[in-house]
């Protein structure tokens, strides 16, 4: 089985506050278009990079791969 249209993106969870009820308030920032052959140690050196432009914390890196396994469309 071949995989087509393989696609990654990174999404930095980062802290930007706490809320009157004292919990940590969290915005995700999401970078796209991330090479799906980079390995998870790369993409984790993507990441922190990007995350020491933010001002705000860093509080998790999450990688998201997808690819289209079937395509029945044609």
């Amino acid at each position: 089985m071949a995989r087509k249209d393989a696609a990654s993106k990174l999404t930095l969870k980062v802290i930007t506050g706490v809320g009157a009820d004292g919990k940590t308030i969290y915005k995700n920032r999401t970078i796209g278009g991330v090479a799906p052959a980079l390995t998870d140690a790369d993409a984790l050196a993507v990441g922190n990079g990007f995350a020491g432009l933010q001002k705000h914390g860093l509080s998790q890196i999450v990688r998201t791969d997808t690819a289209v396994l079937a395509d029945r469309s044609a």
